[in-house]
């Protein structure tokens, strides 16, 4: 073996023993555990005649309020609880993992219960901090009531009732401004209208089906034809496309 070879032979064995650090190095930082922190971006328009916001009929629930279910990529349970009490720093090991948010119960129905719901699949990387927001929409149909003027003039006194098809009953008196949250499928409604003369008749009972969820819909009521006291009923389910979203962090 000639002196070069031989240097040459220990110039190749020290390159070697120069890139092993650097290799375990990378090895190391994908088999580190990394952390992730979570908020909540809510689409919270409603889709009518003309956009409204979720904030129009009820409060938005607050961030922290949100239950959130953490699960790996082998549908082990990572967390499941308030997002308020996740602890953030917890260390997770690098992978694909999938949180689910909501807030509320489509079956808890009647005024200022909203739900949301929302999901997204997310990976963490060794060693690093991942930041998700998970997008969480309305899955609830809003109902409301609105007489006409011509309406309340003939009618001196009024009530309507919503029932569900998940045999809830909400009552909107004379006068009600607020809307209800319902389970997205199907309603009924009834009424009992007292007019100037002090007669009171029963308004026939209406249904309504296939409700869409993220839908806010108005129950209008009208006097067609005052000499007889005909009522109509508008059921306005008009729906247009709703993308914006609103940040519901503190």
């Amino acid at each position: 073996m000639t002196k070069n070879m031989k240097i040459n032979r220990l110039l190749l064995g020290t390159l070697a023993l120069a890139m092993l650090p650097a290799a375990c190095s990378k090895q190391q930082a994908e088999e580190a555990d990394g952390s992730v922190s979570f908020s909540v971006s809510a689409d919270s328009q409603v889709d009518v005649v003309t956009k409204s916001n979720v904030s129009d009929y009820t409060t938005l629930p607050q961030t922290g309020k949100f239950t959130i279910v953490l699960t790996n990529s082998n549908a082990e349970m990572i967390y499941s609880g308030a997002l308020e009490n996740y602890d953030d720093s917890k260390a997770l090991k690098a992978g694909n993992y999938s949180v689910k948010a909501s807030y509320g119960s489509v079956s808890d129905e009647g005024f200022g219960k909203p739900c949301f719901t929302g999901e997204k699949t997310f990976s963490v990387a060794g060693g690093g901090k991942t930041t998700v927001a998970i997008p969480v929409y309305l899955a609830n149909s809003i109902i409301k009531v609105e007489c006409t003027d011509r309406f309340k003039s003939y009618y001196t006194d009024y009530s309507f009732t919503v029932k569900t098809g998940g045999g809830t009953v909400i009552a909107f008196p004379k006068g009600e401004t607020k809307a209800a949250f319902v389970d997205a499928y199907t309603i009924s409604v009834s009424g009992s209208l007292t007019n100037q003369g002090g007669k009171t008749q029963t308004l026939k009972t209406k249904e309504f089906k296939s409700l869409s969820p993220k839908t806010c819909y108005t129950l209008k009521f009208d006097v067609s034809n005052v000499g007889e006291g005909r009522i109509t009923v508008s059921f306005d389910d008009t729906v247009e496309d709703a993308e914006t979203e609103v940040d519901l962090n503190d």
